[in-house]
């Protein structure tokens, strides 16, 4: 028996931008994920002076009318709402490592340590340099969007940020990249290298391809020169099925601008969108490197607290021996159950497929009668006729597969007779009568009746 993580089966995937929120439900299925549906809801202007329970209402409406149950949900945060800040790394390990990182965000950022919820991605210049992006966002505003959460009847599971996303990452053609991200309304600027972020900043603010190219070059001219001549490609990054030639002032900026800083230019287009994307890394267990998600104290952790010193630390160390027992009564089980629903998750699919072909059976069905109704009718009316060909027929008509109406001839009248007789006499033959009789050189007969097969 495997130890298993506790995660769902699906999820709802939120992704926030400046005026716009995105959302997205998520379905584990086999080894991949699947969208199941999507939508999207429009934000206000800023949406951190807005009522969190009423801006979490309008959610629960948006996400109801979509027919989303989940709800566990995992959050992409816009770069414009965080903080950032790359340094190189020296040559530290473990809490000496640890304590230069919280020096450099003290100096880096307007806030203290304790009000900002930290992360940050490491990577290598091509000149073998340790450098790391760090970034960060103010706990008060990741509250209040927790607020909203839980007014939608959400429960996050991840604050991460999408651009960071290892599937993005990895799509584009070279690992060490300029990147200009197309957005609703503005754009992001991300230096990729070795596959890790390096440089994110927000263009939000910018409204023309003459301004995106100054804060381009900007943000460039800021990074190291060993990170400067790493970069071999520059790229525009649309979201997924958004074309280029729609923008043609921006595109020709860029590929301007490309030239000038002597990159090869390229649009490229994301393969699915950044919610089924770090909604399917989410269910995979392949995690973002920027995770802002704050550390929660557990139950257990908060109750072992109280019961530390003195009398009650026996009381505690016994009671969690009872806990821990019945818990373990009931862990074989719930993992049992655990591992059948993801077997089910596997063959959901063609669980599907098999019920369609059972409902197709179900409507041929009749046609594939076993018991073939029409053959028995007619041996058993051959039966009644004499073998030696004295009797045969001329016509054979079958309605509704029990009423039988035949016509033909007979050599004598003796032998006619005695075929009726056997009908007559039959208890499957029901409601006999003779249509016609005629004689001339041989003998001419018509007759009807209903038939019962034998139960």
């Amino acid at each position: 028996m495997g130890w298993r993580q506790g995660k769902p089966a699906s999820v709802v995937s939120l992704d926030w931008q400046h005026d716009t929120l995105q959302f997205e439900s998520v379905r584990k299925a086999g080894q991949g994920c699947r969208s199941v549906t999507q939508g999207s809801m429009v934000l206000p202007e800023n949406v951190f002076e807005e009522d969190a329970e009423t801006l979490g209402a309008a959610l629960r409406t948006k996400l109801d009318a979509a027919g989303i149950k989940e709800k566990g949900a995992i959050c992409s945060l816009p770069i414009a709402w965080l903080f950032g800040v790359r340094t190189e790394v020296p040559q530290l390990s473990g809490e000496d490592l640890e304590f230069f990182f919280q020096t450099q965000a003290e100096r880096a950022f307007p806030l203290p340590l304790d009000e900002l919820c930290i992360s940050r991605s490491q990577f290598t210049s091509s000149e073998g340099k340790q450098h790391a992006f760090i970034m960060a966002i103010a706990v008060h505003r990741l509250d209040h969007l927790s607020r909203v959460m839980q007014a939608a009847g959400l429960q996050p599971l991840s604050w991460s940020l999408s651009s960071a996303s290892p599937s993005f990452l990895q799509s584009l053609p070279e690992k060490n990249a300029l990147c200009i991200c197309s957005k609703p309304h503005g754009f992001d600027l991300i230096v990729v290298l070795g596959q890790r972020l390096a440089l994110a900043r927000s263009l939000s603010e910018t409204d023309s391809s003459g301004q995106i190219a100054r804060e381009v070059k900007i943000s460039i001219g800021e990074l190291d020169a060993d990170i400067q001549v790493s970069v071999d490609a520059f790229y525009h990054c649309a979201e997924v099925d958004v074309d280029e030639g729609a923008i043609p002032e921006i595109t020709k900026t860029f590929d301007g601008l490309a030239k000038r800083l002597d990159l090869e230019y390229k649009s490229v287009s994301r393969k699915q969108t950044a919610a089924l994307d770090l909604g399917s890394y989410f269910l995979l267990d392949r995690p973002n490197p920027f995770e802002f998600l704050p550390p929660k104290v557990s139950p257990f952790e908060e109750w072992t607290q109280t019961f530390s010193t003195g009398r009650n630390k026996w009381l505690g160390t016994a009671t969690v021996a009872v806990v821990f027992t019945l818990c373990l009564l009931f862990f074989w089980k719930s993992q049992t159950l655990k591992g059948l629903e993801e077997e089910w998750l596997a063959m959901e699919e063609q669980v599907g497929e098999l019920e369609g072909l059972q409902e197709r059976i179900r409507l041929y069905r009749p046609w594939y009668d076993e018991s073939i109704p029409s053959l028995k009718l007619i041996q058993h009316l051959t039966q009644a006729f004499p073998e030696q060909g004295e009797v045969w027929v001329r016509e054979l008509e079958i309605r509704d597969a029990s009423t039988v109406v035949c016509s033909g001839f007979a050599r004598n009248q003796r032998a006619w007779l005695d075929m009726f007789e056997k009908l007559r006499m039959s208890p499957q033959v029901k409601d006999l009568t003779l249509g016609y009789l005629r004689e001339d050189k041989q003998q001419e007969f018509s007759f009807q009746y209903r038939w019962e097969a034998k139960p």
